[in-house]
């Protein structure tokens, strides 16, 4: 219902402009003075109301393009209307005819143009409205007092002979500059809506087209310059489109674009920043349970280490249990470093030696592999990746721990990789232990989630496990079903 309400819209608003253009040009047969007096009367119109609405709305206005351009009109503005006062038959002006006028034409077109081929540089950047103001002021002064004090200023038109070369050339550069400008904008065009941005390209071409047909005119009553005013006309309907209509009707979409923008990265960022703070809970709660339990083993062990009756064997059966007690505290502090280091560096990348980071991985677990008499298979070539060896290993050995764990009795393990379509490398560890529930697979590689629920785990491995192979640009998961197994894997980027 409402593309078809827009789509009438649209229509409507169309052929009324193809109605007031037609009346116009039959306007300029009859009388080419007020044709000439209504499209300068409304460019100035448009124009200094896009200044009112810039400079009202500076404050709030973080787009420096539409800002720099809204200052711009008043004093591109005041240069029409000194050329509408000074075109032929209007009387203000005694002296210069249709010279004088000509030449404050080339002066307000060249002042917006240059604007619309700066303003996009100021995109993002910091603007002093004071140097803005004393810079317009001080080019419109200077075009002025060239064209009316100091006659400097190059003649653009001569009685009975036309156009110079001067305005020929100055037309066909002033093409030039707005097609620039259109390019130039397009280049910014993340800092518009795609709407207001359509229509200010918009009207920056028909802004091209007409100075096309100014270069070629005879006198400045004939076909062309009819033709380039209407132009023009449209030209400013389209900058009134985008810059009064829209802002005033729809301000958020012209004034507060970026600030719309900038609320959603805040909405992003509050939900990352939320997801964190969960984060850090699990990460404290798991800090203060999985130091808990081995700190209270150590204080009771010593307590009871106190008592004098004890024998000799049941007190080095003590400190054997306040040793190992330790041992896990100790990996426990060096799993937070590791996840700490994860969280903080960038690591270098580098083609990885898989097979000798394995045989390093099988040497820190030999005395598991061997206590639970694992068969282990590994391939005798591995895909070339891309990675940081020493965290690839803690992956490694976190899988293959798990792996010896719950593999089975005795575990059967297989280690593989293979090359994927999208040019990464997956690697996995595999089992024909019981396998794991959907449910416990969504959670397992959350910080403080235990393996299966049980073991003497502390929570981190897998945490850590996916917390590197996604610094490495990878991703780590795992691949079950109860009964038939498991299968940890993880992706790197190949060589």
């Amino acid at each position: 219902m409402n593309d078809q309400i827009k789509f009438w819209r649209v229509g409507v608003e169309s052929l009324l402009i193809v109605a007031i253009l037609g009346g116009l040009y039959l306007i300029s047969q009859f009388n080419y003075l007020l044709f000439h007096s209504i499209v300068e009367a409304f460019t100035i119109v448009v124009g200094t109301g896009i200044f009112f609405l810039a400079w009202n709305t500076r404050a709030m206005l973080d787009n420096n393009y539409l800002l720099i351009f809204g200052i711009a009109q008043a004093f591109v503005s005041l240069i029409d209307l000194l050329h509408m006062l000074a075109y032929s038959g209007m009387g203000v002006f005694t002296d210069g005819g249709a010279g004088l006028s000509t030449q404050l034409w080339i002066a307000g077109r060249f002042l917006q143009a240059a604007t619309l081929c700066a303003a996009p540089f100021f995109i993002g950047r910091r603007v002093r409205m004071s140097w803005i103001l004393a810079a317009y002021s001080v080019v419109t002064a200077l075009f002025i007092a060239s064209i009316f004090s100091w006659g400097n200023f190059p003649v653009t038109y001569v009685e009975g002979v036309g156009l110079t070369p001067f305005k020929k050339i100055s037309e066909f550069v002033l093409v030039g500059l707005f097609l620039l400008a259109a390019f130039l904008l397009i280049l910014k065009r993340a800092a518009f809506s795609a709407d207001i941005l359509r229509l200010i390209v918009m009207s920056i071409f028909m802004k091209a087209i007409a100075e096309g047909f100014f270069a070629v005119y005879a006198t400045v009553f004939d076909i062309s310059t009819i033709a380039g005013h209407l132009l023009r006309l449209v030209s400013y309907y389209l900058m009134y489109k985008a810059m009064i209509e829209t802002g005033m009707m729809r301000p958020y979409r012209v004034l507060f674009f970026n600030l719309k923008r900038s609320e959603e990265e805040l909405q992003a960022r509050s939900k990352e920043l939320q997801e964190r703070n969960e984060e850090l809970d699990a990460f404290a709660h798991t800090v203060a349970h999985n130091l808990q339990n081995p700190l209270t083993a150590i204080l009771l062990a010593a307590q009871a280490a106190r008592n004098v009756n004890m024998s000799a064997g049941e007190r080095n059966e003590l400190m054997q249990e306040i040793a190992a007690t330790a041992r896990k505290m100790s990996n426990i502090i060096e799993a937070l470093m590791m996840l700490a280091e994860v969280r903080r560096s960038e690591a270098p990348r580098e083609r990885l030696e898989m097979g000798e980071i394995l045989a390093s991985v099988r040497r820190r677990l030999a005395h598991k592999i061997e206590a639970a008499q694992a068969e282990i298979h590994f391939p005798a070539e591995w895909p070339a990746a891309v990675g940081y060896a020493p965290w690839v290993e803690e992956v490694w050995a976190n899988y293959l721990d798990n792996a010896l764990k719950y593999g089975g009795k005795p575990p059967r393990i297989e280690l593989g990789a293979e090359k994927l379509e999208n040019g990464k490398v997956r690697f996995w560890v595999r089992d024909h232990g019981p396998g794991i529930s959907p449910e416990q697979q969504a959670q397992l590689f959350h910080l403080g989630q235990r393996f299966l629920k049980r073991g003497d785990g502390h929570g981190l491995g897998l945490s850590i496990v996916r917390r590197v192979v996604e610094k490495l640009g990878g991703r780590a998961g795992v691949a079950s079903e109860p009964g038939n197994g498991s299968e940890f894997y993880f992706t790197l980027p190949g060589e």
